[in-house]
């Protein structure tokens, strides 16, 4: 076993092969543990679905080429051996995931409030977000909190610099990973496709936290591309051929072959950056529960949005009135529709109410 973790840290081709084996019934102790473990059970999700897809398209091109046959029988068990044992491998990560939020107490995430009070007082934060940050920062730095911890956010990149600087992130930025941030969209591209063009040897680069939601952007826009190529009518995953009736030649069958493996190739590369992206935002996530300052930031929030509550009374009770029709007679909210509209409605008539009140101020003599 100790051999065995070995090769298939050093070759992802070979981890394919170990993972296929496993999925059409190779048994051995411990194997289960080695591959789905939570230190390797995305690399072997990325094997399975790369092994998934060779299998297919072999499939594919041996039935064009030369009928079907016991070989294209065989391909297609294990390819459903390999699908199976993919989306037991995906129902086993969501439970580690979901086993490690819960244990660190970043879930389960708190219901929407039904309290009218407390959406009201929300809402005029996010209303008065500039008003809201400045409180908040105040609040914080003068119970202890380091002025750098209290910068609001408005983007996951400035996140991630952030977790960086802070030590939750091994991942510093190199020359290597500016130079790839810097690239346009066309070399980008290029990139992106000469990774996908290979299985060993990958350009990590791309796989930066900085780099991930360019990745998948340019991976969407690239797997628009090539599908019709590919002969594949979407681009949510690889669909068995649809039968033509035409004969292909030698030729025409290699071009397709290429054309589906880069496509099926681009699509194994999102599935694993949505997971690294997913597993990123899960760290951060744990990293932010973890630090000192949250539970300090937290109280100075909920501070801000009191004062904010009482400086601006008019924004508020207008905010009430305008959920009212939303309380039961237990004075609970119950809003059946879009609470995101709602806030949009309400937004749209505090900026009429504000425009008013300027409108009145100018017309007094």
């Amino acid at each position: 076993m100790h051999e065995l973790s070995d090769l298939i840290n050093v070759s992802f081709l070979d981890l394919a092969k170990v993972v296929t084996a496993h999925a059409c019934g190779l048994q051995r102790p411990g194997l289960d543990e080695l591959l789905f473990g939570s230190d390797r059970i995305q690399q072997s999700m990325d094997a399975l679905v790369y092994a998934m897809h060779d299998r297919q398209i072999r499939r594919e091109i041996r039935v064009l080429s030369e009928g079907p046959d016991e070989v294209t029988k065989t391909l297609a068990e294990q390819q459903q051996a390999l699908q199976d044992q993919w989306r037991a491998a995906k129902r086993c990560l969501k439970d580690q995931r979901l086993a490690e939020l819960t244990s660190a107490g970043v879930l389960p995430f708190p219901a929407a409030t039904d309290d009218p009070r407390h959406l009201a007082r929300a809402w005029l934060g996010r209303y008065l977000g500039s008003e809201k940050e400045t409180l908040v920062r105040d609040i914080a730095v003068a119970a202890g909190v380091p002025a750098s911890a209290t910068v609001h956010i408005h983007h996951i990149e400035e996140k991630i610099a952030r977790s960086i600087d802070n030590g939750w992130l091994a991942a510093p930025l190199d020359d290597t990973v500016r130079e790839v941030l810097e690239l346009d969209s066309p070399a980008f591209h290029r990139r992106l496709i000469a990774d996908a063009g290979r299985q060993d040897g990958r350009d990590d680069t791309l796989c930066h936290p900085l780099v991930l939601n360019r990745w998948r952007d340019q991976l969407n826009e690239a797997i628009v591309q090539i599908a019709p190529s590919a002969e594949n009518p979407t681009t949510k995953g690889l669909h068995d051929l649809v039968p033509t009736g035409r004969v292909r030649s030698a030729a025409q069958l290699g071009q397709l072959n290429g054309r589906r493996r880069l496509f099926a190739s681009l699509l194994q590369r999102r599935d694993e950056c949505i997971r690294l992206i997913t597993a990123l935002n899960d760290g951060l996530s744990l990293a932010e529960h973890r630090d000192p300052s949250h539970a300090k930031l937290k109280q100075a929030a909920d501070q801000a949005y009191d004062q904010l509550a009482r400086r601006h009374p008019d924004l508020y009770q207008r905010i009430r009135a305008l959920i009212a029709p939303y309380e039961t007679r237990y004075g609970r909210l119950r809003i059946r529709g879009s609470r995101a509209l709602l806030q949009h409605q309400v937004f749209e008539e505090l900026d009429r109410m504000h425009s008013r009140q300027l409108a009145a101020t100018h017309a007094e003599p």
